[in-house]
C-alpha cells in the first residue's frame, strides 16, 4: 500500500536505502581487513540483522541479556553481549540461553573476578562453558577493567577457571562517535585505545593472553583504527543514519557525514495551524527520541521541530515557508534511531512511496 494509507505516528525505513548502507559498510570494513559485528541495539530485529550476516558480517553485537534472547530465537548463531549482567537470575538467564541454543555462539563481556566466579559457576553446574570478553576502560568512564595489573589478574583468573573461557577484549569508545570533525574525531579514538594495544604487546602477547578477539569501534570513528590490532568492528547505526550522525562530519566535509544515506524515518500527521508560523503534527515524546536533539524535517528548510510534550510535535516556520495543511503528512529524521525505534511495535519497510514489508520490533522494551 501507499504510506499515505499508514496510521500516524509510524516509523519507517527507506529500504533501498538501508540495504544499500548495509553493503556499503561491509565494503569498507572488508577493506580494512576487519570483520564486522554489527550492534543491533539499532534495529532490535533478528531479520535485519540476518540481512546484515548475509552481506558478511560475521555476527552480532547485543546490549542485553534479553536482546541476546530475542536475536537466538530468531535465528541468529553468534552473538556478543556488550553489557556485563549481575545477580543470581541474570546468571541463570545466561545459562539457560545456552542450553536452549547449543549451536549458537554466545560471548559475555564481563569486567570484574565477580562475573568470572559467579558464571564459572553456575555454567559448571551445568556442564557448560560460556567465553568471557574483558571490557577495557578507554576513556568513557562506565564499565571497564583499568589497563595494566588488574586486566593480567582478570584474564588469569579466567584461564584458570573451570566453566568460562577467555575470548578477548572489548574496546569501545562510546563518548568519541558524535564529536564533531572526522579528523578529531579519529585522533581522539586513536589515542584513547593506543595504551591498551601497547599493554597486549608488551605484557599479554609475552605472557600467552594475547586476545583472539579485539572489539570495538562504531558508525563515527570505524576507519581510526588501521594497524592498531582490532579484530572487529561494532558498528551499528550505519544501517539508518540519525540526524545526529548525519551532523558529524566525514572524510569530505567538517559538518555533513554522507558516507550513509538517512534510512529510519518517522511519517506524522499535521493535526492543528494556530498560526502560519506554528503547526502541530501528531509525533511527540512518545515516539520521537529527542536525547540527542530535534529530528529533522525532511524535505522542508526554514522548517524546525520542537517538542510539544508526549503527543504533539510543533514544527516553526520561517518567514516565506510553504503552509502546511490540517491532514498533510509529514516525515522526521530522528536524531537517534537505537531509543526513536524502541518506542514503536513495527517498523514499515517503504520503496518508491510504497508499503513493501513489515518487521515487528522483537527487541522492543528489551532493556533486561
Amino acid at each position: 500500500m501507499d504510506i499515505s494509507h499508514l496510521d500516524t505516528p509510524s516509523l519507517i525505513a527507506d529500504l533501498d536505502a538501508m540495504s544499500i548502507n548495509i553493503q556499503l559498510m561491509q565494503e569498507r570494513i572488508n577493506d580494512l581487513g576487519l570483520a564486522l559485528r554489527p550492534h543491533t541495539k539499532a534495529h532490535k530485529i533478528p531479520a535485519v540483522a540476518q540481512m546484515q550476516i548475509d552481506a558478511g558480517a560475521q555476527g552480532i553485537c547485543v546490549a542485553k541479556l534479553g536482546e541476546a534472547e530475542v536475536m537466538a530465537q530468531g535465528g541468529i548463531k553468534d552473538i556478543l553481549i556488550t553489557t556485563p549482567i549481575a545477580g543470581q537470575k541474570k546468571i541463570q538467564r545466561l545459562i539457560t540461553l545456552h542450553q536452549g541454543h547449543p549451536d549458537t555462539r554466545f560471548i559475555q563481556v564481563i569486567d570484574d573476578h565477580y562475573h568470572v566466579v559467579e558464571i564459572a559457576k553456575a555454567a559448571s553446574a551445568a556442564n557448560i562453558c560460556v567465553e568471557l570478553m574483558i571490557e577495557v576502560e578507554c576513556g568513557q568512564q562506565r564499565c571497564g577493567a583499568q589497563v595494566g595489573d588488574a586486566l593480567v589478574e582478570l584474564i588469569q583468573a579466567i584461564q584458570i577457571t573451570d566453566g568460562v573461557s577467555y575470548a578477548g577484549v572489548q574496546a569501545y569508545s562510546g563518548h568519541l562517535q558524535h564529536v564533531k570533525g572526522y579528523c578529531s574525531r579519529n585522533e581522539q579514538a586513536r589515542s584513547v585505545v593506543v595504551p591498551l594495544f601497547d599493554f597486549i604487546r608488551s605484557t599479554l602477547e609475552p605472557k600467552g593472553m594475547a586476545p583472539q578477539i579485539i572489539s570495538g569501534g562504531g558508525t563515527g570513528t570505524y576507519t581510526a583504527y588501521q594497524g592498531l590490532g582490532y579484530s572487529e568492528i561494532q558498528a551499528g547505526s550505519y544501517l539508518f543514519m540519525d540526524a545526529a550522525y548525519l551532523a558529524i562530519g566525514d572524510e569530505t566535509n567538517a559538518t555533513k557525514n554522507q558516507q550513509f544515506s538517512p534510512a529510519l524515518k518517522v511519517l506524522s500527521t499535521v493535526i492543528s495551524q494556530p498560526t502560519p508560523s506554528r503547526t502541530v503534527i501528531d509525533a511527540g515524546m512518545k515516539c520521537l527520541s529527542i536525547d540527542l536533539g530535534m529530528p529533522i524535517v525532511e524535505g522542508r528548510e526554514g522548517v524546525r521541530y520542537q517538542t510539544g510534550g508526549d503527543e504533539h510535535g510543533i514544527l516553526h516556520h520561517e518567514e516565506g515557508c510553504e503552509i502546511f495543511e490540517l491532514g498533510q503528512q509529514v516525515i522526521l529524521l530522528p536524531s537517534h534511531c537505537d531509543t526513536t525505534l524502541n518506542n514503536f511495535d513495527t517498523l514499515y519497510a517503504v520503496q518508491d512511496g510504497k508499503v513493501v514489508s513489515q518487521w515487528t520490533i522483537k527487541g522492543r522494551g528489551r532493556s533486561d
